[in-house]
């Protein structure tokens, strides 16, 4: 009975000892070798580069954008060079420094030209409305909705009394911003570091 006993504890003592290696990833193979189990990496995107179902949603809402950037690289843009200042930096290091609240995440090439093909076709159906007077917040806004942007990722403001808008386009991880002066400024941009498409105040 007591050799009985012994024998079964032993028999869960190597059953234990197998779940456990098991559980650290070992898995015996026939013969008594070892393998080692591997899990899948997912792929690694650029910063600021749009997954892919949520840019094929973008481009079944926006047909025309989708169609003037087809077959354009997700590539990054290349950095711009540095104009030494002869005092021990750069121009553009100061610049960065005093100016790093306003800092954007870089486009790249696809969605450059997908936001680029957003601020066009914004910049067409506003021209009929006359100048930007004539607009206002709420014509703007109303425009911007007709054109299929949805309220909540548009921020419409006035500066100086000229009417403007900031607009996040999540599906393509880029941002459009305008200001409606006599020639209106319509321009895509990435998202600020500190989030959204909203120029953030600060600064010295």
């Amino acid at each position: 009975m007591k050799r009985a006993m012994a024998s079964m504890a032993a028999g869960v003592a190597v059953a234990v000892t197998a779940v456990a290696l098991a559980g650290c990833g070992s898995v015996s193979a026939p013969g008594g070798a070892s393998t080692t189990a591997t899990t899948p990496t997912t792929p690694t995107r650029e910063p600021g580069q749009a997954g892919a179902e949520a840019l094929a949603r973008h481009d079944r809402l926006f047909p025309q954008v989708a169609a003037k950037c087809a077959g354009v690289a997700a590539t990054p843009p290349s950095a711009p060079a540095a104009a030494p200042t002869g005092d021990g930096g750069t121009w553009a290091d100061k610049y960065a420094e005093n100016h790093a609240y306003k800092q954007t995440v870089r486009l790249l090439a696809d969605a450059q030209c997908r936001g680029e093909a957003h601020a066009a076709r914004i910049a067409d159906a506003l021209r009929p409305a006359g100048t930007s007077a004539a607009v206002g917040e709420a014509g703007l806004r109303a425009a911007l909705q007709r054109l299929g942007y949805p309220a909540e990722l548009v921020d419409v403001h006035t500066s100086a009394g000229t009417p403007g808008f900031d607009l996040e386009i999540p599906e393509a991880v880029l941002c459009v911003s305008g200001l409606l002066t006599a020639r209106p400024d319509i321009h895509p941009h990435g998202m600020y570091l500190d989030g959204g498409c909203t120029e953030p105040k600060g600064g010295h």
